[in-house]
Parts: structure tokens; C-alpha cells; sequence
């Protein structure tokens, strides 16, 4: 089954430092920079903006995929899971979460390792208690630890290997089609 597709045929991974998320993909972008790839996005790009982009826009738009002249990766499955498989895929990033090399999943800036002391007063108290190591982003200051919900992340990261792991190219028509088996 065909989950994706580039617009040109190419050896994987795409280099590209970059990649630009168009607006309906919010939420592999805050995953792409968990996972340290310096993912471009914001919910206000319009079509006429994400044409002119010279890096690989990733989209599940057609009619923009359809007009694009440069790198483009259509995301044609609804499964978030299979975005995460595929964008490992087409980038060649680890689908590991490192959080020394974690960005902000919010903005994409860079996080820092910090202390206790240096979250005082920005987390709650109980977390606070249960945690010695925080991490800052160095944009717009909110506090990541490693708490309960990396389990459900470490799952979903499981859960995209296994998906990777069953996925095969096959350039068809100057396009790379993208297959689930």
C-alpha cells in the first residue's frame, strides 16, 4: 500500500538540513524536533509561500505537491505513526529520543541540560521533588523533563520502527513511491 511519495526519484535519505512542514503537519513537526531534526513550521505558511521554498516541504496537500518543482514529500496515510516511519525514511533521522539532542518540540530552538535550582518556580513542586535533571529551551524558556509520558512516547517511537522497518521504495513515473508491506 502507497503511504507516500517524493516528486523525483532520489537515493534516501534527501539531505536537507531544514525540511518545511506545511500547516497541517503541527504535529510530526513537534515530533521531528523531539527527535532533533530542525523541522520548519508554522500554522500560518500559505501555499504561495511553500512554493517558493527551496528545502523539501513535506505536505499532505496534493495540489501543492502537484505544483511543486523542488523536493516535495506528499504524506498520502492519515497514520501519524507512518509519518514518523516515513519522515525517518526520506531524512535518515534515528527514531530515538535523545533529549541531549532534542529541540524544542514548540519553537525548535535548542534545549540546555539545567539543574534543579535553574527550574525553581517554572514546574510544579511535585515535579520539582521527583526530577534532578530539566532541560531549558534557549527560545522560549519552557522546561522539559523526562517524566510519564515518555513511556506513551517510547511507544509510538516502537511503534514507527516497526512500521520502517516494513517500508520499500519504487520509482514510478519520475516519482518515489513510498510502500507499506
Amino acid at each position: 500500500m502507497e503511504i507516500a511519495r517524493l516528486n523525483n526519484c532520489v537515493t534516501l535519505p534527501v539531505t536537507d538540513e531544514e525540511p518545511v512542514l506545511d500547516s497541517m503537519l503541527g504535529w510530526l513537526a513537534r515530533w521531528l524536533r523531539m527527535l532533533g531534526v530542525h523541522a520548519i513550521y508554522s500554522p500560518s505558511f500559505s501555499d504561495e509561500y511553500l512554493l517558493t521554498v527551496s528545502h523539501l516541504l513535506i505536505t499532505r496537500d496534493r495540489e501543492l505537491f502537484r505544483k511543486r518543482a523542488v523536493a516535495t514529500l506528499l504524506l498520502e496515510t492519515s497514520t501519524h505513526t507512518e509519518w514518523l516511519s516515513v519522515s525517518s525514511l526520506v531524512l535518515g533521522n534515528q527514531l530515538v529520543l535523545d533529549m541531549d539532542r532534542s529541540l524544542c518540540p514548540i519553537c525548535g530552538s535548542r534545549l540546555i541540560r539545567v539543574g534543579r535550582d535553574a527550574v525553581a518556580g517554572r514546574v510544579p513542586g511535585s515535579v520539582l521533588l521527583r526530577h534532578d535533571t530539566f532541560w531549558a529551551c534557549t527560545g522560549c524558556g519552557k522546561v522539559y523533563w523526562v517524566g510519564s509520558h515518555h513511556a506513551r512516547i517510547r511507544r509510538e517511537l516502537e511503534s514507527a520502527r516497526a512500521i520502517l522497518g516494513r517500508l520499500r521504495t519504487s520509482c514510478v513515473d519520475g516519482n518515489l513511491l513510498i510502500i507499506r508491506e
